[in-house]
């Protein structure tokens, strides 16, 4: 019996020797593999600030986009995904017979020595304009990259990461429905607040004509876009610059006017369209001062990096709009509730008169076709804010009625003239 009991406990004891040398095995397995472990975290690539995780989808949800009707603004509400809209009416503006604004010449510019940028910024073309900003006048290797209307999530992000690549800052120009297309917010937060990036007014709707539009509505399609990007941001944000469907009413009085009241520094243009440079025609379109504009598409993503190649092998920096003409950066407000924000309406809207001619797109130039159509120089259905040739024949035929030049352009004693009330008719 002895014997036997002491052959159980010498095979007990083999066996409990063999699984304590199996835990030492898989304890020094266990420590190998949290050595690599921290080694491959320590040795990765920290993750760039774009490179936030962005859904796939880029479908707005139900009910973001606001209808509008002839004659009618919004009140725009905005909820947790999407806005709500209440309307009231607003009175459809008509050219008053008798204006009263004087004209007025165009200030001379006056430059201040002290000042580093006096004169790398535009001009603007007279009183109550501002400058529309097409190129810096400047021989530094800065140029600004500008990106529209940014159409979604994952497009916007990939422009982002391929701008962080290259060390280059994006002027961002979204409109407002697309700020609140989903995953935007996230996407357009990581630009401001991690990389730096300056974000611009590119109105509600992307192809607003603001030169068609009546005071309010003008108004509405500016301010709107502000609120959507304020909102998606959670914070109350400025923009600097206001950009244009097409460049069309950059000489447009009054949208000059409305900017000025609600602080902005000037209209956005550019130098180049990016997308449509030719390949081989990149190197022979770089310039100091160069504002450079693309569409957020796949090519144009394609040719943005072709361009950010041969900038960086230059020694260009790529700067924001702000940077490239000397301005702070753009400010915003936090703990400001958006949606209890009531709409600026414009406040000045004596305008003085100005020169317009053949190609012209502005509200005054829908006034003046107003003022055609009533007198029966025009016909009907024609006051589309676009001077085209149709109006210029027109004017001609009011100007030999009064005995003036019959130039088919519309300078300030022509626009006296018109919109007296001893004006006379066609068949007069």
């Amino acid at each position: 019996m002895r014997r036997t009991f002491h052959r159980r406990r010498r095979a007990q004891g083999g066996c409990l020797s063999f699984a304590i040398g199996l835990l030492a095995v898989a304890a020094l397995a266990l420590a190998a593999a949290l050595f690599i472990t921290e080694r491959i975290e320590a040795n990765r690539p920290a993750p760039t600030p774009a490179a936030t995780e962005i859904p796939e989808e880029t479908v707005a949800p139900e009910g973001i986009l606001v209808p509008t009707s002839t004659g009618f603004d919004l009140d725009m509400v905005l909820t947790a995904d999407s806005f709500q809209e209440g309307a009231r009416p607003i009175p459809v503006l008509t050219p008053s017979p008798t204006p009263s604004p004087e004209p007025t010449p165009s200030p001379e510019p006056t430059f201040n020595p002290d000042e580093p940028y006096a004169l790398v910024r535009p001009q603007p073309i007279g009183e109550g304009f501002l400058p529309v900003f097409v190129k810096a006048n400047t021989d530094e290797k800065k140029i600004a990259i500008t990106v529209d209307e940014c159409t979604g999530a994952p497009i916007t992000s990939q422009f982002a990461k391929l701008a962080y690549q290259y060390g280059a800052k994006l002027t961002l120009f979204p409109s407002g429905e697309n700020c609140m297309l989903k995953g935007m917010g996230d996407v357009l937060k990581v630009c401001v607040y991690q990389m730096g990036f300056e974000i611009e007014n590119r109105c509600f709707k992307a192809t607003s004509k603001l030169y068609s539009m009546n005071d309010a509505m003008m108004a509405a399609e500016i301010w709107k876009q502000e609120i959507a990007l304020s909102y998606v941001l959670g914070v109350r944000y400025h923009p600097h610059f206001l950009r244009l469907y097409g460049g069309d009413g950059e000489n447009d009085g009054r949208t000059h006017a409305y900017l000025a009241q609600e602080g902005y520094l000037g209209i956005a243009d550019w130098t180049f369209n990016g997308g449509t440079m030719a390949e081989g025609r990149i190197s022979g379109n770089l310039a100091p001062g160069n504002i450079y504009y693309f569409k957020s598409t796949k090519e144009d993503l394609r040719m943005m990096e072709l361009l950010m190649e041969e900038a960086k092998g230059q020694g260009y920096e790529m700067v924001t709009m702000n940077a490239l003409f000397g301005y702070d950066e753009n400010t915003w407000e936090e703990g400001v509730n958006v949606l209890a924000e009531d709409m600026p309406e414009l406040k000045d809207k004596d305008v003085p008169y100005y020169f317009m001619k053949t190609g012209d797109c502005t509200w005054a130039t829908n006034l003046l076709q107003r003022r055609l159509i009533e007198l029966g120089y025009l016909s009907e259905g024609n006051a589309d804010g676009v001077f085209g040739s149709g109006t210029a024949a027109a004017l001609s035929a009011f100007q030999a009625k009064i005995g003036l030049a019959a130039t088919g352009a519309a300078d300030v004693i022509t626009q006296e003239k018109i919109y007296a009330r001893t004006a006379p008719r066609v068949d007069e």
